[in-house]
């Protein structure tokens, strides 16, 4: 535990009190706030599924609010992306804010850097493992993303999505 405090400290990682984890990816050219009781947990020891924070640029923005469980997922953040609080997030859940490259047979075009738009994901948000978040995506509050989804629009307060691409399958009470 206290690798992962140090770590983080190196790479000017502002967090809150009772930070858990274990060893995680870091890349850190931005800024990335953790709030109070966040879990980073990679699994096993990192072996298959490893947690990881990453920004590319001195823009870039990482914020992640208290109480939230982060289990092997990877969040890969060009512009901006938001976690609420009491948000947890299953094993390979992948978080990715820009395209990675841009499509095209040009060599120069493709190696420009690639379009990107912030995540928003609301308080009490569950997304089950090996779901995907893609950019310009904001999920609202107290709704649930199935296993093995790819969320590619925005998805409304209370309800359940799953799928490829990921649509509303009921809406949630209590």
């Amino acid at each position: 535990m206290l690798a992962l405090h140090y770590r983080l400290k190196t790479h000017g990682v502002v967090y809150g009190e009772k930070l858990r984890g274990n060893s995680i990816a870091l890349k850190n050219v931005g800024n990335i706030r953790l709030g109070n009781k966040v879990s980073l947990n990679s699994y096993p020891d990192g072996d298959i599924y490893k947690t990881g924070l990453l920004t590319y640029f001195k823009e870039s923005l990482i914020v992640i609010g208290d109480n939230c469980n982060l289990n092997g997922t990877i969040i890969h953040c060009n512009t901006k992306v938001t976690i609420g609080s009491h948000c947890m997030f299953g094993p390979g859940t992948k978080i990715v804010d820009n395209d990675s490259h841009r499509i095209s047979i040009d060599i120069n075009e493709r190696r420009k850097a690639p379009k990107s738009n912030p995540i928003i994901i609301e308080d009490n948000v569950w997304i089950g493992m090996n779901s995907l978040v893609l950019k310009g995506v904001c999920i609202g509050k107290n709704s649930i993303v199935a296993a093995h989804s790819v969320v590619t629009k925005n998805v409304p307060e209370n309800v359940l999505v799953g799928g490829n691409p990921a649509k509303i399958i009921k809406t949630l009470t209590k």
